[in-house]
């Protein structure tokens, strides 16, 4: 793929949290097919590097997925224009979770 303005490519070393309500997951993108993942989910921490799939639609808008070591699947299409983020999962015990939050990107320390 050849990087363009808002190709897939310009996410890339971006970290941002993707705030469903109280379940607020931090994404940092590596690499076109690799993402750190972090999480808390009641008293389980999920902080992994994920095989991620990373295709830009326009400018600012992605579609995301990928499966996390448990075994949820998750696909996301995440607008960065207007920080809205859709979250579609398929999680390991067979539950579908559905969700749209806010886009807050973390500023790099």
């Amino acid at each position: 793929m050849t990087a363009t303005k808002g190709g897939s490519t310009s996410l890339i070393g971006e970290t941002f949290d993707c705030a469903f309500g109280s379940f607020v997951p931090r994404i940092t993108v590596m690499s076109p097919t690799e993402l750190r993942v972090r999480a808390t989910i009641g008293t389980t921490e999920i902080d992994e590097v994920v095989q991620s799939d990373l295709t830009g639609i326009r400018p600012g808008v992605f579609i995301v997925s990928w499966t996390e070591q448990s075994g949820n699947f998750v696909v996301q299409v995440q607008d960065h224009q207007n920080k809205v983020v859709h979250n579609y999962a398929r999680l390991a015990d067979g539950q579908i979770f559905r969700a749209q939050g806010a886009i807050q990107p973390v500023p790099a320390v």
